[in-house]
């Protein structure tokens, strides 16, 4: 009955806070739809009362099909995170399909549901009182709304450490290629042609450049779109480098050599960094794993030596 009642309250209360959302939102009309009617009214619109319910029933109606589907407005209400930051950062983890967004906010909604449900009935099953079966349900939903964040974050994480280990090679082969007379449009087409195995996600972020720039985009946003999709601090320095080059004129091999130079140097010391960072890492697997089996193996014995001499003549034994 608990449970029943706890379902019930939360439903209701989701219920609510959507109804209280829609009629918000319904009432809300766009500012050039108000410029429309006001400069261009419609013609005998004072002459019959029918038209005017007529047309005011089809404003209604215009309002609500207006903010396009019912589910974006739904899962972006609860959601802690704008749709526009959602979708940054679906394509900083490299999904870049469009339905990707709508997939993430089903996700973030219907998750905590089910696994609340899940760890409620499994409580219920195994004959729990109704305090753990809230609390169990309470942890589901804990777990349902942390874990796409943190799945997100981590996809986000693992492609740009790909990324920023990959860049100082890329940034090798670019000043070969400018070097040697080539475009900067040709130098990214040969990057995304070499690095297609050692490094896709690189080699896709150029290619989606290049591509961008053939089909008539300008280079500077083309190439800000590359820092934007990658959230990377050496691209977003590259990028920067490469528009202050093209403003002002300089030598475009000169500079991505300097800057290739401060990428290699960078990775080097955070090569270093990590490993320094080893020894200190390696301390508590040692003390809590490795040195108590080694006590026990070396030291076990010893004491039960100690003990079969000790006991009997300590009268215990007897």
């Amino acid at each position: 009955m608990v449970l029943i009642i706890t379902i019930g309250v939360f439903t209701a209360i989701v219920l609510g806070v959507l109804a209280i959302y829609w009629l918000l939102e319904s009432r809300r009309e766009s500012l050039p739809q108000r410029l429309k009617e006001i400069s261009a009214p419609a013609p005998g619109a004072e002459s019959s009362g029918g038209e005017n319910i007529r047309s005011r029933f089809a404003g209604v109606l215009k309002r609500f099909k207006r903010k396009g589907r019912i589910q974006d407005q739904i899962l972006a209400m609860v959601t802690s995170e704008q749709p526009t930051v959602a979708r940054k950062q679906l394509i900083q983890a490299g999904f870049r399909h469009p339905a990707s967004l709508q997939t993430y906010l089903v996700v973030r909604f219907v998750l905590p549901v089910v696994l609340f449900l899940l760890a409620a009935s499994f409580a219920k099953s195994m004959g729990m009182v109704n305090q753990k079966i809230i609390f169990l349900g309470v942890l589901g939903v804990f777990f349902g709304v942390l874990s796409p964040i943190a799945f997100m974050r981590w996809k986000i994480r693992k492609r740009q450490e790909e990324i920023t280990d990959y860049l100082p090679d890329a940034l090798d082969l670019l000043v070969v290629c400018v070097e040697a007379g080539l475009g900067l449009n040709a130098s990214f087409v040969k990057i995304s042609e070499e690095f297609k195995l050692n490094s896709p996600i690189l080699s896709d972020e150029f290619d989606i450049v290049n591509r961008e720039m053939v089909a008539g985009k300008p280079r500077i946003e083309a190439l800000r779109s590359l820092s934007d999709r990658t959230g990377v601090e050496e691209v977003k320095s590259l990028v920067a480098m490469l528009i202050q080059t093209e403003k002002l004129g300089t030598s475009l091999a000169q500079s991505l050599r300097v800057h290739s130079d401060s990428l290699r140097i960078k990775r080097r010391q955070r090569a270093e960094e990590a490993a320094a960072k080893t020894t200190i890492k390696l301390v508590f697997p040692l003390v809590f794993l490795l040195f108590p089996a080694l006590f026990v193996v070396i030291l076990g014995p010893g004491f039960l030596q100690i003990a079969k001499v000790l006991l009997p003549a300590m009268g215990v034994g007897k």
